[in-house]
């Protein structure tokens, strides 16, 4: 279920609300808003628990605090913000989330709720964590999203810059025909299947169709075939490899023997690989141009948002 882990792992970051909370000790002071010793511990707790690590050394727990306590403070930051904004996400925003989470894992409710037991968090407290982080991600849309834009020549500068990332690898496609041999076959089998596949290769060297003889020779138990799609350059074993080596496209091999049977293989195209046209991944260089842009403009606007804060650690 990584995908599921990957988001509950998030999740668990996220501040909770402060006033329900036992104060222990203050762990710091945002704005007007506390974070407590009792709340960050809580966190760690839950994290190491989440990625299986029940014991820790007392360096590593207090190295853990701190860069729970740094994320925790910008998570509060952000609800501090979202507040003032007002912004808001619906139950149906929620509940949708949750299903995109059940499909990407293929996994039931039930069994959600049960992986989110085992880490010690209930489904009302995930409900109520992924709402904060649709709000996370609501806001950080609003605040940076007109902040972002592309243009043409920045994909195409990407594109000659990063030719080599545009290629395609080598590859042959193939069509095979195979006479497979059963289990503890004996010498008149091997002879009997040899001699089919010799019958097949003589007709289809004199110009029949592959599928249709394939068609026909399917009839026997033991045969078949079809097409093997793309198989990139290297990987067809040893025996496949030499067979057709020099083959041009619309070729046919001679009758290769293996352990499994005797095969026949057809060429079908026979690719050195090319450089993409930049339209072809204009939309791949577009996206991967915004991500990088958005990141550092989030990355700033987090900085300014911290910068302009008042804020007291007291670990």
């Amino acid at each position: 279920m990584k995908h599921f882990f990957l988001i509950a792992a998030a999740l668990m970051l996220a501040a909770t609300p402060l006033a329900a909370e036992t104060i222990s000790r203050i762990a710091a002071i945002v704005n007007q808003d506390i974070i407590t010793t009792a709340q960050l511990d809580r966190e760690v707790d839950t994290l190491l628990a989440a990625e299986g690590q029940d014991e820790v050394s007392a360096t590593q727990r207090d190295a853990l605090r701190g860069k729970i306590l740094d994320k925790m403070i910008e998570d509060l930051l952000l609800r501090q913000r979202i507040e003032k904004l007002g912004l808001r996400v619906s139950e149906q925003d929620i509940e949708q989330a949750i299903n995109d989470v059940q499909a990407q894992n293929n996994i039931t409710r039930e069994q959600l709720q049960e992986a989110l037991v085992a880490q010690g968090m209930t489904f009302e407290t995930y409900r109520e964590r992924l709402r904060q982080q649709l709000l996370n991600f609501k806001l950080v849309g609003r605040e940076i999203q007109g902040q972002v834009e592309v243009t043409n020549a920045e994909m195409r500068d990407y594109y000659r810059a990063h030719m080599e990332d545009f290629r395609t690898e080598p590859y042959i496609r193939l069509s095979r025909m195979t006479f497979r041999l059963t289990a503890g076959h004996g010498f008149a089998e091997v002879e009997a299947m040899r001699g089919r596949a010799e019958a097949a290769r003589n007709e289809l060297l004199e110009g029949k169709d592959f599928h249709e003889i394939l068609m026909q020779h399917a009839t026997t138990p033991g045969v078949d075939g079809g097409d093997m799609g793309e198989i990139p350059e290297g990987t067809l074993s040893d025996s496949f490899n030499r067979a057709v080596s020099d083959l041009s496209a619309g070729q046919v091999s001679g009758v290769i023997e293996t352990a499994e049977g005797f095969h026949i293989l057809r060429l079908e195209e026979r690719s050195t690989g090319e450089t993409r046209t930049f339209e072809s991944v204009r939309d791949q260089i577009r996206d991967k141009l915004l991500e990088d842009k958005r990141a550092s403009a989030l990355s700033e606007w987090t900085r300014n948002l911290r910068d302009s804060a008042d804020i007291e650690k007291r670990l």
